[in-house]
């Protein structure tokens, strides 16, 4: 005779069998991963008179960058390159600048030493 349980997450009447109702560890079978899903383009493209396209795989969203010169960037801040000097730069120049002061390059005190 079967006996049943009610299961909460399910919100219905779940069969208990011995050891049936555990999932095996390993799985049967080979293991595919999805493509990505469907999305719209948020840039225009030219092979679509400049009208928003939809991606439905990896392959046209590389298509469409390429095709574009769109490049994807991801999602994390851009890093900022200027002409800032570094720690070291900077230490180098304040010891420069007190060895000159202190008269060690001649220029204040017409000797050395």
């Amino acid at each position: 005779m079967p006996r049943f349980r009610y299961d909460k997450d399910l919100g219905d009447l779940v069969e208990i069998r011995d050891r049936s109702n555990y999932f095996d560890d390993t799985p049967k079978g080979p293991n595919l991963i999805r493509d990505i899903d469907g999305y719209r383009a948020i840039g225009a493209d030219v092979a679509s008179e400049g009208k928003r396209p939809w991606i439905g795989s990896r392959s046209e969203h590389r298509d469409y960058l390429r095709r574009n010169g769109y490049v994807e960037t991801g999602n994390e801040a851009p890093r900022v390159y200027d002409d800032r000097p570094t720690q070291r730069q900077m230490q180098e120049s304040r010891v420069h600048d007190i060895k000159r002061a202190m008269g060690d390059y001649g220029s204040n005190t017409g000797r050395r030493g």
